[in-house]
C-alpha cells in the first residue's frame, strides 16, 4: 500500500472518530434506551383516519381525544386497556405501501414521512411521526399523540 493511501485511510478513521465523538449526544456514561423515542406518556390529541376494518366506531374513537397512551418498558394502556410486555420490534417501512398492505388505510391523511418506523407494541404500533409525536394505532384507528412532559423525559435519559 502507497503512503499516499495508508495516509488517507488515516484521516479517513481520524474523521470518523472525531464525528462520533464531537457530535454524538451528551448522554454521560449510559446508553440511550433505544425505545426512548416511544416510552413515556403521550396525550391522543385528535383520530386521523381508520383502516377499512376497525373494533371501534367514531363515537367510541372520538371519546378517546384527549386520553393518555402510556407505553412504559413492560406495558402499555390506553382508557384502562392494558397490553403486557410489548415487544418493542422495530421496522422501517416505504409508508404507502406498508399503509396500504398492513393497515388497509390510506397514508396521506397521517402526516407521517415517506419511510416510516414502526415500533410494533403487542397489541398495537407507533409510528414515528417526528419530535416528540406519534401515530397510535389503536383496534383500527390512527391518532396524532403528543408527549406529554417532553423535557423530563429527555432529563431521564440522560443519566
Amino acid at each position: 500500500m502507497s503512503h499516499a493511501r495508508i495516509q488517507s485511510h488515516l484521516l479517513a478513521s481520524l474523521a470518523l472518530t472525531m464525528s462520533t465523538t464531537f457530535f454524538a449526544p451528551a448522554y454521560g456514561d449510559s446508553p440511550i434506551h433505544q425505545n426512548d423515542d416511544v416510552l413515556g406518556r403521550w396525550r391522543l390529541t385528535r383520530m386521523l383516519d381508520a383502516s377499512n376494518i376497525t373494533a371501534l366506531d367514531d363515537k367510541e374513537a372520538a371519546r378517546l381525544i384527549g386520553k393518555i397512551f402510556l407505553v412504559e418498558p413492560d406495558k402499555v394502556s390506553l382508557d384502562g386497556e392494558i397490553c403486557d410486555e410489548p415487544g418493542f420490534e422495530r421496522h422501517y417501512e416505504d409508508t404507502v405501501r406498508y399503509l396500504r398492505e398492513e393497515a388497509h388505510a390510506s397514508s396521506w391523511k397521517l402526516g407521517l414521512p415517506s419511510n416510516v418506523t414502526v415500533v410494533d407494541l403487542s397489541c398495537t404500533e407507533a409510528l414515528i411521526k417526528g419530535y416528540d409525536k406519534i401515530v397510535i394505532l389503536w383496534k383500527g384507528v390512527f391518532f396524532d399523540a403528543v408527549r406529554l412532559d417532553p423535557m423530563m423525559h429527555r432529563q431521564k435519559t440522560k443519566r
